[in-house]
């Protein structure tokens, strides 16, 4: 099914932070622009969060689930099961500034706990939005998540 014009600014997010999370794991490939070193790796993951994620998870969580909550049940446990995976991100970035003990781990966990993320809102949530709402109620959305992006 291709992807409603509403949730495109969104998977446009994912696109970027799965490159992200590919860079993070440790058997990443060796590219040109993948930083080697853990703490680069990490340098890169924490300036992501800032400028990229913090204002993904918002727009999920301020305009997108508002949006579909108390709508559908498949919809509502997807988005306890979300809610809590963004509490786990947020736990597993700030784990980055701690120290850095176990730096190169922690990237790991990070890369594919973000990337098995972003694949259930891909492959779950999305489609599952898509087929609860009609194309009006999808338009409305799209101004909504353009309002706070």
């Amino acid at each position: 099914m291709p992807r409603s014009k509403s949730l495109v600014p969104l998977s446009h997010d994912h696109h970027h932070a799965l490159k992200l999370a590919q860079m993070l794991k440790k058997d990443a490939p060796r590219l040109e622009s993948v930083p080697e070193s853990p703490q680069e790796k990490a340098r890169r993951a924490l300036e992501f969060y800032e400028s990229d994620l913090v204002v993904h998870f918002a727009a999920e969580e301020k305009v997108l689930y508002p949006f579909v909550k108390g709508k559908d049940t498949i919809l509502d446990g997807l988005f306890k099961e979300i809610m809590e995976e963004h509490k786990k991100i947020r736990h597993l970035v700030e784990s980055l500034l701690q120290d850095e003990t176990g730096l190169e781990e922690k990237l790991d966990t990070l890369g594919r706990f973000l990337e098995g993320h972003i694949r259930k809102e891909e492959r779950e949530l999305f489609p599952r939005i898509q087929e609860v709402f009609s194309e009006d109620e999808l338009n409305e959305l799209n101004g909504k998540i353009k309002a706070v992006r």
